[in-house]
């Protein structure tokens, strides 16, 4: 069976967004309208590159996103090269052409795996699929089974797919 990618670029933004004071230096757990949604059971999207992809293919029942209005912090270490000693540490507010960069990676790790490239400036929130409490654990099942099945748990045509599939089996969108 054919799987759809959704990106929902006909989804409007969950009302909570209207709803957010102006804030600044936030990072995306600590908005007001995400700290909103997660206490109403909604888990940020993980945004580590193998799950990615995840919002193009959860239902769009159980899944909504807010304006991308956080800031990204970015951390540099100085280490002595023959101790590995961490010498010096430096976190500082990423720039808008260090973001771009890493959406630009996301987008070409997307492409390799049949995914056209997201809508930027989106914050995903995703609900767990029927029998799972949260996100983790359905990840952790879903990891179970692609390692049962011999797939590679990485942003790949193969683990989508086998995603996608999960979802639908648990939800039958």
């Amino acid at each position: 069976m054919d799987i759809g990618y959704d990106w929902g670029v006909d989804q409007s933004a969950h009302p909570a967004a209207a709803r957010a004071p102006d804030v600044d230096g936030l990072t995306p757990e600590q908005l007001p309208e995400v700290r909103e949604l997660t206490a109403r059971g909604w888990h940020l999207a993980p945004d580590a590159p193998m799950l990615v992809f995840l919002p193009a293919v959860w239902p769009r029942p159980l899944r909504t996103w807010v304006p991308d209005r956080a800031a990204r912090y970015e951390t540099w270490y100085e280490q002595n090269p023959t101790t590995y000693e961490v010498l010096r540490e430096q976190t500082m507010r990423s720039s808008w052409e260090s973001r771009t960069e890493v959406d630009n990676d996301t987008d070409a790790l997307l492409a390799k795996a049949g995914i056209t490239r997201r809508p930027r400036g989106r914050l995903w929130l995703l609900k767990p699929p029927p029998g799972f409490a949260d996100l983790d654990g359905f990840l952790t099942d879903l990891g179970r089974r692609a390692d049962a099945a011999g797939i590679e748990g990485a942003c790949s045509r193969q683990y989508v797919w086998f995603t996608a599939e999960r979802l639908r089996d648990l939800t039958g969108e």
